[in-house]
């Protein structure tokens, strides 16, 4: 797949000027920004935690107010597939990725934690490269906007950008023009088929180990929340019977969705959207994704309750498998359950 990785890397000092001079204007001052510092490889995280990237740029083109709509975000998704698709092409995937569902009711939140997963997936091929991988990062506790989500694109960009650098790949995209009238769930659409197309770079879908490592993470967000609320939370998983498979886990993980629903709704919150999870041909990837949600639903509650601490960062887990996934999911019911209770 990679066979031209060492050729590329020799000609990296003969073209690197080449790349500078052949690159095309882009069709506004703040996207020419954004491209320059994606090429040099500036990721979201060169700015202040509470800032996004898009910030930074604002102050520097004096108009830090200006509007960042969905349908900004949405033209910055259609460059980023076309960078991977760019990359699938130069580097020779040769995988059949699936074209993601149709979302409704997508908040800037659950975007944003779309972006994430993306993300993460650019890290991985980037260590399959040799290459540093970039931080995968956490969503900001507060009301995230389509700003906050557009920052987070950048720095994916920047991170494939990156690739294309290493591996000395000169062609371009072709900017994609802006297009109004986009939704939250348009641009997440996009970011799930980008989640796709870079399963052959990084070399694998998500899995079990995965889905798993999300599951802890929704754990920690918990237990902050449950300190908050004085509640006792429940550290051992059940028992599972039998074997179970990735509809299973879907199963229960619609079943937390709701419970998160009475959650917010007892803490005077707006409530969250479920998942919209068909449960007809289910891989570990939805699961992922619907416990990608929950991790965003607790991040709204961390704000609601001014919990102004991160989660701290976990290792890979290894061996997992959808079984593990449900008892784990059974223990986030058990445990929502009990906070619903002390804010009742």
């Amino acid at each position: 797949m990679f066979a031209t990785i060492d050729t590329r890397r020799m000609a990296v000092a003969d073209n690197k000027n080449n790349r500078a001079a052949a690159r095309p204007p882009f069709d506004s001052a703040i996207r020419t920004l954004l491209c320059c510092f994606a090429l040099l490889g500036v990721g979201a995280h060169a700015v202040e935690a509470d800032r996004s990237w898009v910030d930074a740029i604002g102050d520097w083109l004096g108009d830090s107010n200006e509007k960042v709509t969905p349908s900004h975000v949405f033209r910055a998704t259609l460059d980023l597939i076309g960078e991977i698709r760019i990359l699938r092409e130069e580097l020779g995937a040769d995988d059949y990725p699936p074209e993601a569902e149709r979302q409704e009711d997508r908040a800037p939140v659950h975007v944003y934690a779309k972006t994430l997963e993306v993300m993460s997936k650019v890290a991985r091929a980037q260590r399959r490269l040799g290459m540093e991988a970039a931080e995968v990062g956490q969503i900001p506790i507060k009301v995230v906007e389509p700003r906050d989500v557009l920052g987070s694109v950048a720095g994916v960009l920047a991170e494939l950008r990156k690739i294309k650098a290493q591996m000395v790949i000169e062609r371009e995209i072709d900017p994609a023009p802006f297009a109004g009238g986009k939704t939250p769930s348009l641009v997440y659409k996009n970011l799930a088929d980008a989640s796709f197309l870079l399963d052959g770079l990084a070399g694998r879908p998500l899995t079990p180990n995965d889905v798993y490592l999300n599951t802890l993470y929704i754990l920690d967000e918990l237990e902050l929340i449950a300190a908050k609320l004085r509640a006792r939370l429940s550290l051992d998983a059940p028992a599972v019977e039998g074997r179970k498979m990735p509809k299973d886990v879907a199963q229960q993980v619609l079943r937390a969705s709701y419970k998160m629903v009475n959650l917010q709704t007892r803490l005077g919150m707006d409530a969250s959207s479920v998942p919209n999870l068909t449960l007809v041909r289910v891989t570990p990837s939805e699961v992922y994704d619907a416990t990608n949600m929950l991790l965003a639903e607790l991040t709204r509650i961390k704000h609601h309750l001014d919990i102004n601490v991160p989660r701290q960062n976990r290792p890979d887990p290894r061996n997992k498998a959808p079984t593990d996934v449900f008892g784990q999911v059974l223990l986030i019911i058990e445990n929502l359950d009990r906070m619903a209770q002390s804010a009742a």
